[in-house]
Parts: structure tokens; sequence; C-alpha cells
């Protein structure tokens, strides 16, 4: 009987669980299930938990801080601020390492996965003591986020030497986008060679069975017959979601018979009801709120013409193989990830940013919608045939083969 491969999957960061149904969760947790699948033994070595019973927070959302801690998040000035977080991180890094280290000598690995972390490099060392392949799987340039997140801190320097030890010792690296290979060559000098390109996949039986789920959808548009342009993810800044209602109500203006549904909560999301509320088009839009994520692939399906207004130049955004998979025209941003698994006027329409290219996009599958539901048919197929969390871990498999027989 031949042996099964063992793969230590290591998540050093101290709150990324793979329970909960937030994106690197569920990134981690499908990559976990899919390598299972395919034959090879996984032991999660996942520091932000493995259980419910592990995670102190649900739906993705951390418990908000205490009193205390916002009143002294005043007090210190940001630099100050964002050097002790990562100082906590730092120190973290240490009990992640021995975790590791109890995983190493228990499990005895054939390979270490890591998903990368922001200032966290415990895996190095004990890959190169037990001589134990190491594959990192990196999803953002971490420092560049970090601080354009959070500010600079003191360890900002010590973050760019962590993440150019941990590159140039992995033996492979899997990155999300061909933009963010190259960010990796440029800025942290690695051999393009070993770098892989692996967007973000779809499980596509877990996701499609949920529109089958007994779910009364509450619709309250003045005409229901009209098509419904949608949006599902977070209300934020970075998603541009006014943009869209821009572009929408210019659609309206210019004649245009359509509703649209944003699906979803956040932080704008009372601005824009706001907004919307002195709108002569309110009747044909309707805001439903945060909404349990079993019920995101069942509003989905109301929906004819789907819309991701914004995102990141680095991200694989899952939402477009979420709209994708059930066969919707996907409107996305013509950015390096969407365009590495997108073809413009093939699969979906890509725009560039800003409310004129959203409305023009919009008029066009408003007014060609035998067009919009072949664009729809076509990105769906790809889906199936390219954009699986099997063909992901199908990646990782075969570059450990060619490095083992190397």
């Amino acid at each position: 009987m031949e042996k099964k491969l063992r793969i230590l999957f290591y998540s050093p960061h101290p709150t990324h669980d793979i329970v909960t149904e937030v994106g690197y969760a569920t990134h981690q947790r499908e990559t976990i299930e899919a390598l299972r699948e395919l034959g090879a033994e996984v032991l999660p070595v996942v520091l932000g938990g493995t259980s419910l019973e592990q995670v102190p927070y649900t739906d993705g959302k951390a418990i908000s801080p205490t009193g205390i801690k916002k009143w002294i998040k005043k007090l210190i000035p940001r630099y100050i601020w964002v050097s002790l977080k990562d100082f906590l991180l730092l120190k973290h890094d240490k009990k992640a390492q021995r975790e590791l280290l109890i995983g190493i000598q228990s499990f005895k690995p054939d390979l270490i996965y890591e998903r990368s972390e922001y200032l966290q490099d415990s895996a190095v060392k004990p890959c190169k003591e037990f001589n134990i392949p190491y594959f990192v799987e990196v999803n953002a340039p971490f420092v560049q986020e970090m601080t354009q997140m959070e500010g600079s801190s003191i360890w900002t320097g010590l973050g760019h030497k962590k993440e150019k030890k941990k590159y140039q010792a992995a033996n492979a690296i899997f990155v999300v986008s061909s933009v963010l290979k190259e960010f990796l060559v440029k800025q942290y000098c690695i051999d393009p060679e070993k770098i892989y390109v692996s967007p973000n996949r779809i499980n596509i039986e877990h996701f499609t069975s949920k529109t089958n789920d007994p779910l009364s959808i509450s619709l309250s548009f003045k005409d229901p017959s009209f098509p419904i342009v949608g949006f599902v993810g977070s209300i934020l800044p970075h998603h541009h979601v006014e943009d869209l209602l821009s572009a929408f109500e210019k659609c309206l203006a210019n004649g245009a018979k359509a509703n649209l549904l944003i699906v979803g909560g956040g932080t704008l999301l009372q601005d824009l009801q706001s907004a919307i509320a002195q709108s002569p088009f309110k009747d044909n839009i309707q805001f439903t709120g945060k909404i349990p994520h079993a019920q995101v692939p069942s509003y989905i399906q109301k929906m004819d013409i789907t819309v991701m207004p914004g995102s990141n130049w680095y991200g694989s955004p899952i939402k477009i193989f979420e709209y994708g998979i059930l066969g919707k025209l996907v409107i996305a941003p013509n950015n390096g990830p969407v365009c590495d698994v997108m073809v413009s006027k093939q699969d979906g329409i890509l725009i560039e940013s800003g409310t004129e290219a959203l409305y023009e996009a919009l008029q066009f599958a408003l007014q060609n919608p035998q067009k919009a539901i072949e664009m729809g048919e076509n990105f769906k197929q790809k889906i199936k045939e390219k954009y699986t969390w099997e063909q992901a871990a199908k990646m990782i498999l075969d570059e450990y083969k060619i490095l083992i027989n190397s």
C-alpha cells in the first residue's frame, strides 16, 4: 500500500481560523479538504483555531475592543500603538513556532505548507533543521498592506527582512495573482521560476447546494419583473458601492428598466441608505443589510447582472467565482487579478474605475440580455474547468512531486 503524503498545514496568525465563513478561513479550510480528497494526510497547525470553541468571535467579526483599550489608543501616538501591536505579533510567532515543532515531532510531515502572514517567519528554521520541503502561500504584499491599513511601525523594516527570508527559503511559492508574483520578484529579488500563480477558487457543490435551501427572500421592488442588478459583500470604501448606485441611477434616468439589490452590511451602509431615501428611483433599489453567509447563494440566484465595483490591485476576489458559478454576468474591475481569470466581453465585462465605465457596462448588459447570458455561461464553464479547490490542491501536489524527483 502506497504511503500517504503527510502535509503539515501551518497558519501562524493568531486569529485566522479555518471554521468561520470569512475569506481567509474559507481559503484555508477548502485547501486542507481538497488535499485530503486527493489522498494526502493533512495536519492543520492553525493558531487562529480549528474549531468554533477555539474562535473568540463569530461570523469573522472580532470582539469590539474594551472602553479602556479605545481610550489608551486615543492617547498613544499611532506609530507607538502600531509598534506595540507588531511587537505582540512577533511575540506570538515564538508561540506559533513551539506549536509547529510539536506538530513536526508527532506528525513527521513530508511537506510543510504555510499560509504566509505579516511578521511571521517561524517555519523557516524548523524546515531547515529537519530538512522538510517548505511551500509558502502568499495572498498579499503584507508589509505594504499593513502599512497602508495601520501605519508604519518600528518593526516595518524587520517585516521586509522576514518576508524576504521566507520567500528565499521556500522551495515553492503560491501567489493569488500574476501581479503579486511580479511584486515579489521585484521587491524581494525572488526567483520567478519557483513562484506559481494560483488564484482563489470555489467549492462548486458546497456553494450551489445552498441555493436549494428553503429560504423566503422578500424583495420589495415596485416592479419585480425588471431585471435585477446585484452586489453582495461588505459596504466598505474600497468596494466603491457608491459608484454602483450612481451608475445605476444614471441608467434609470436614461430610460433603463431595472432594479438594484445591495446585499451586505458595513460602515457605509447607513450613509448610502440615507442618500437613496431622497432618490427618485428609491423604489427600484433595495438594501438587505447583513445576512447569514449561508443565504448568499440564494440572493445571487435572484440577480441577473452581478457587480464588483472595486477591488485591490493584488488580491484574487472570491466574489467573482460565487457570482460566476451561478451563471450570472459579472462586471468587475479591469485589474491584474481579475484579468488572470476573465477575458472582457467573453467571460464578463471588465471596467476601469469610476461611475462612467460602470454606467456603460450596465447599459450594455441591460440592452443585450442574450449576450449577458452567454458571457455568464462562459465564465461558469471556465470556473468548472479551472477554478475549483481541487485544482488548487493538485497544483500543490504536482509541484511537490517535481521537487522530490528533481
